[in-house]
């Protein structure tokens, strides 16, 4: 381009009257300063957008975390669908990850996020990547992979900081394990009165890992489109959300996951599922309180399930101490199944949690939590709710601790 330039000038310099009498080696000269200056112009547009702070921001997060289960079966040893065995395991509640997010103008932006966990070796994946546009003021599209906003604390499910506990209730966050999808997107941000809102809309596609219960059953889930509601006023929260997809899960896992199938005539295909959830949370600095009730309905003979959790904690200076309640019952139980499949499948569990989280410093927080869990079965089904065993339960009651070091940066 400055080549072009150049040539451009010196015709312009060759014919202008001003410089008709001018020698050529003096218009060589004035080419070259020109030359000089738009080199030194570029140079200081260039510097002058890496040095913008706000043009590309990277920020992070990481979770050093152990835990420990101890449950009494009837056959094999027990693990909780954390990743929570019998010994300490270092490698199931640690993670990290990096976020890099990219200004493009005054309404673009582009936001990269790297994950990995010790769960899955630390090979790290691109968890998030998708283009965000303000429309208006008050409206945005997204695009790409982005969060599934199932929960009230989907946009940071990772992010132990952002939280009390060490781990999320699973009774609520594995109904449907759901992290985020490849979608578009819209969102509305608006007011009433003294509440404010956001409403968003989005469509898209996930495949979601049915995690060690189901063998690591894939599940597809195909024109995936929900929309979900949050209004703040002062110190509380409230959230819906309900979502709907097509779910396939291909014949090799679902034989994997139950081996007559064939035989029971049993197929997974783009079965009609719903997700609704309802959360309400208040956090005056002094006080917190998170609850959280969900329900998940396949259209088939799978089991759906419906969940719930209440936590309080108070503040103590650096410290909260915590207390949680939640659990997890099945609902339309086809009676056709045998009685050892639908035992299988079924998920139902009650559990009490206490856990105490100490803020360090202002990016690191340092917790604890104790969960006993209970009630696993009834007159309906007998199972090991979330936990992972080759028998049963011999006193239906079971435990894990749990200890981490939660960073933002």
């Amino acid at each position: 381009m400055r080549k072009a330039l150049s040539v451009m000038l010196g015709a312009s310099l060759s014919v202008g009257p001003v410089w008709a009498d001018t020698s050529e080696s003096d218009v060589e000269k004035k080419l070259q300063d020109y030359e000089q200056r738009l080199e030194q112009l570029e140079k200081q547009q260039f510097e002058s957008q890496l040095s913008e702070p706000d043009r590309i921001r990277i920020n992070g997060f990481l979770s050093a975390g152990m835990s420990r289960a101890e449950a009494d079966t009837t056959a094999g040893e027990a693990a909780y669908i954390d990743g929570s065995e019998d010994k300490w395991s270092h490698d199931s509640l640690t993670r990290a990850g990096v976020q890099f997010n990219a200004r493009l103008n005054d309404r673009a932006e582009a936001v990269v996020q790297l994950y990995g966990s010790g769960g899955e070796d630390f090979d790290a994946e691109i968890q998030w990547a998708y283009l965000d546009y303000d429309l208006t003021d008050t409206v945005s599209v997204k695009a790409g992979r982005i969060v599934a906003p199932f929960y009230l604390h989907s946009q940071y499910v990772d992010v132990g900081y952002a939280y009390p506990w060490v781990s999320l209730p699973a009774e609520v966050y594995q109904l449907a394990p759901i992290k985020t999808m490849e979608a578009v997107e819209a969102a509305w941000s608006f007011n009433t009165g003294p509440l404010s809102h956001r409403l968003t809309g989005f469509w898209g596609s996930s495949t979601v890992d049915g995690g060690p219960r189901t063998g690591h059953a894939q599940f597809q889930a195909d024109d995936l489109a929900g929309v979900n509601l949050t209004s703040r006023w002062r110190d509380w929260t409230v959230r819906a959300a309900y979502s709907a997809a097509d779910v396939t899960v291909s014949q090799d896992d679902l034989n994997a996951l139950i081996p007559p199938a064939p035989l029971l005539g049993l197929t997974f295909d783009e079965v009609y599922t719903y997700f609704a959830g309802l959360g309400l949370q208040y956090d005056d600095g002094s006080w917190f309180m998170s609850a959280e009730v969900a329900s998940l309905d396949f259209g088939n003979w799978y089991p759906s399930s419906q969940s719930g959790y209440v936590s309080v904690g108070k503040y103590l200076g650096k410290w909260m101490p915590l207390v949680t309640w939640a659990e997890v019952t099945p609902k339309d139980l086809d009676d056709t199944l045998p009685g050892p499949i639908k035992d299988g499948l079924a998920e139902r569990q009650k559990s009490w949690t206490g856990g105490v989280r100490y803020s360090l410093t202002d990016a690191i927080a340092l917790k604890a939590e104790y969960s006993y869990y209970y009630d696993f079965s009834d007159e309906e089904v007998t199972t090991t709710g979330f936990f992972v065993t080759d028998g049963t339960f011999e006193d239906d009651n079971a435990s894990v601790v749990r200890l981490s070091a939660d960073l933002v940066f």
